[in-house]
């Protein structure tokens, strides 16, 4: 296992988020910042740079959306706006996880 060091006064999320939490970002790192940044105003999308411990290392992440909802929060409209993201920049740096809620 490789040692992380994190990025000082950067806010660290977790890789698998908290029961009932949809994260959606996109890996920095793998990504053009400009083009993510471009789509994220575009779509009125409010980002904050993170960190990500993987146990790989580091990832710098845009974060464009971190809600607890029952359902995803990733409408028609949306999805199919990242979908064009996609075609735009590498379709691995996008990264929606979802917080598994435990079974009764």
């Amino acid at each position: 296992m490789m040692a992380t060091t994190t990025v000082r006064d950067l806010r660290t999320v977790r890789y698998a988020p908290s029961p009932g939490v949809h994260q959606l970002s996109i890996n920095l790192g793998l990504a053009d910042a400009a083009t993510v940044f471009e789509f994220a105003h575009k779509n009125g999308l409010r980002f904050e740079i993170v960190q990500i411990p993987t146990t790989q290392g580091i990832e710098i992440h845009a974060l464009l959306l971190s809600e607890q909802v029952e359902s995803s929060p990733l409408g028609a409209e949306l999805s199919d706006k990242l979908d064009e993201l996609a075609t735009r920049i590498n379709s691995v740096a996008i990264r929606h996880v979802y917080g598994r809620l435990k079974a009764a």
